[in-house]
């Protein structure tokens, strides 16, 4: 199993933590990993874009001009895509189908994104997240402390996620996401260049991963 420092919140290592073969040492599949941050992705699209065909454009169906004895190419109403103000031509119009992914497929991308951040290092495991007053300078000492440097993720238990004084304390500062454990996906893990689990929050991982 690989092995991690366990730190507290002043960042003084206070132990090791074993990891699980079955989330962080998992082989890496790219090809499964780009699978779900599409579906991710796609699911937060809303499809909202509906254009106007020719028949939606409510405009005169006359000829702009007569056909013949112009010179110029014949035309017919003035609603056609040629023109500015006319329909549009092979628009989006219906929601486009979402991919999806099985939860077992979902699982196992989870597990490959967590090992490669696994292997570049960026990892690392707090006793607990937890602050005595409502205070963004002092969450980003605790996190200077720790080391955590460019996009953080903090992944914490059901009880750290929901105190008041920690999401106040941490909603406002650039580059950091906190997330409930088990609630993380492939797309999150990708996107963070640093990720810190709470003992609370891996537990609520390993523990929904592990023994579905």
């Amino acid at each position: 199993m690989p092995e991690v420092a366990l730190y507290d919140t002043q960042g003084e290592k206070v132990g090791q933590v074993e990891l699980a073969d079955e989330l962080f040492a998992t082989t890496v599949n790219h090809d499964l990993i780009h699978q779900a941050v599409v579906c991710v992705e796609r699911a937060m699209n809303q499809d909202s874009a509906r254009t106007l065909s020719r028949s939606d454009v409510q405009l005169t169906k006359a000829k702009w001009y007569r056909q013949k004895g112009t010179g110029r190419a014949r035309h017919g109403a003035r609603s056609a895509p040629i023109f500015v103000g006319g329909g549009v031509a092979h628009g989006p119009r219906e929601p486009r189908s979402k991919p999806r992914m099985s939860r077992r497929m979902r699982r196992k991308a989870l597990a490959a994104a967590l090992s490669a951040k696994m292997h570049e290092g960026a990892i690392m495991v707090v006793d607990e997240v937890s602050v005595d007053e409502i205070s963004t300078k002092r969450f980003v000492a605790m996190l200077d402390g720790l080391g955590a440097e460019g996009r953080i993720l903090m992944v914490l238990g059901s009880d750290e996620a929901r105190d008041e004084k920690v999401y106040k304390s941490g909603r406002n500062i650039p580059k950091l996401i906190m997330r409930e454990s088990p609630h993380i996906n492939a797309r999150d893990i990708i996107w963070a260049e640093t990720i810190i689990f709470s003992q609370a929050g891996l537990k609520a991982l390993s523990e929904v991963c592990l023994n579905a």
